[in-house]
């Protein structure tokens, strides 16, 4: 899981869980909330009715001869009652009280508040019923809800998107520096801009590695590259000599011998710097890729090679490339070098009398191409299967004649051309190798 998605989710769901809380806590809030509101309404209406009382006197209430007035709203969900009462304690309160109204109950929200004018005391009442209270409270909790709702849901967007600018740079680290970073020569430098101080100190410690290994990336190939050719002059010397050596016709048979089996080890020894030489000089991107190969063409002029081989261990080899792939922009003796060892490398480790088949076929749903390499021989451990392009691993195999190069320069190929390469093998009954070839870029029918 993505670094901002872990950011979003936890935040998203720390809202959820204050956003529970609030919905428990919420309606004592709102009931308290509503309370205090119908008491403030209600301090606002006595604080009028005195205004009243006090500019035109109680008769607008009380008419002479009388001793009380009440008043009830329609709904009855408001009262105002004014009354004379006999002298006592000042009274300013508000409370719940229930009041019988036309044979029925209501409960009401009351305040009460005694006051003396013209030497009489009164006792003045507005009541609320706590019904509208309710209704109030519950409009309160329906909005306050909404609200936390489109807070949430607002934080939450302004979050991802926060978290998406704030680690741009740090993904952009991961993309560059570490993702891309299969080919240390084509690594990129360039600082990654950021306002971070964590994420500029990552990029500057990737980078300065990547310097360093750089540095001994090109110091290796370029060591393999000399020693190559400067081992290659002193070996040919030695094949001079050695052919000069069994020219001599006093050279007695037993030194003949050690003479051919020493011209062996110079043989093996230049195959093996010849090799490492053009593993070199691929790395280092010195083979142009400007020709246009046809699959079915380069398949069946690696058949037409090996053919002797074949006829020698009586191994049958069969290729089908249908429909043909044509590889653009590619160089033509390097495909053949990578198809050449695989087929070799079918027949070098193939039983006698067995099989090889070249198949090609497009690659499902992608637009490339399948070629495949299989055969009938020994088959490779399953242990040694992921050491198998790894330079001069042999394996299990007692081979003096393998070096462990061929498969090591048929994957540094295939990586210069954007080849997948993939083995599939079981023991004793065969190996198949898988070359996929993208249709783009620069490859396609």
């Amino acid at each position: 899981m993505k670094l901002s998605t872990k950011f979003s989710l936890f935040n998203a769901l720390s809202r959820v869980a204050i956003l529970l809380l609030l919905v428990g806590v919420l309606p004592l809030v709102m009931s308290r909330l509503a309370l205090l509101s119908t008491d403030q309404r209600l301090a606002q209406k006595k604080e009028k009715v005195l205004r009243l009382i006090r500019r035109n006197g109680i008769s607008d209430f009380i008419e002479s001869g009388q001793s009380s007035y009440g008043s009830y709203n329609l709904l009855k969900e408001e009262f105002i009652s004014l009354e004379t009462i006999v002298p006592g304690p000042k009274i300013d309160v508000i409370e719940d009280s229930r009041r019988a109204v036309e044979d029925e109950i209501v409960q009401y929200r009351v305040l009460s508040y005694s006051f003396a004018l013209n030497g009489q005391n009164y006792l003045l009442e507005i009541g609320r019923s706590t019904g509208s209270i309710g209704e109030t409270e519950r409009n309160f909790r329906r909005y306050a809800l909404y609200i936390l709702l489109v807070a949430v849901a607002l934080t939450t967007l302004a979050d991802v998107a926060f978290f998406r600018y704030l680690l741009a740079p740090f993904y952009t680290i991961i993309r560059q520096r570490l993702r891309n970073s299969h080919y240390p020569p084509a690594f990129d430098f360039e600082p990654v801009p950021t306002s971070t101080d964590d994420f500029r100190y990552l990029d500057e410690s990737l980078r300065e590695m990547m310097a360093t290994i750089q540095a001994s990336f090109s110091k290796e190939r370029k060591f393999i590259a000399d020693a190559s050719h400067e081992l290659l002059t002193p070996l040919a010397a030695l094949q001079y000599r050695f052919d000069n050596m069994l020219q001599d016709e006093s050279l007695s048979e037993e030194n003949q011998l050690r003479v051919v089996d020493s011209q062996r080890t110079v043989h093996r020894l230049r195959t093996i710097i010849k090799s490492l030489l053009m593993i070199s000089k691929i790395e280092n991107d010195q083979f142009t890729r400007t020709d246009t190969v046809s699959l079915d063409g380069l398949v069946a002029e690696v058949c037409d090679e090996v053919q002797d081989r074949l006829e020698v261990l009586q191994l049958t080899l069969m290729h089908v490339v249908e429909p043909d792939f044509t590889v653009h922009n590619c160089n033509r003796g390097l495909l053949f070098t990578l198809v050449f060892n695989l087929v070799s490398n079918a027949i070098k480790y193939n039983r006698t009398g067995g099989r090889i088949y070249v198949l090609g076929r497009p690659a499902p749903g992608s637009g490339g191409y399948v070629l495949e390499v299989r055969d009938t021989g020994q088959g490779i451990a399953k242990a040694q299967l992921p050491h198998l392009f790894h330079r001069f691993d042999k394996g299990a195999t007692t081979d003096p004649d393998s070096y462990g190069l061929g498969l090591s320069i048929a994957r540094t190929i295939a990586d210069l051309h954007g080849v997948e390469i993939d083995v599939n093998s079981i023991e004793g009954l065969g190996t198949s190798f898988l070359l996929t070839f993208p249709a783009a870029p620069g490859i396609g029918r």
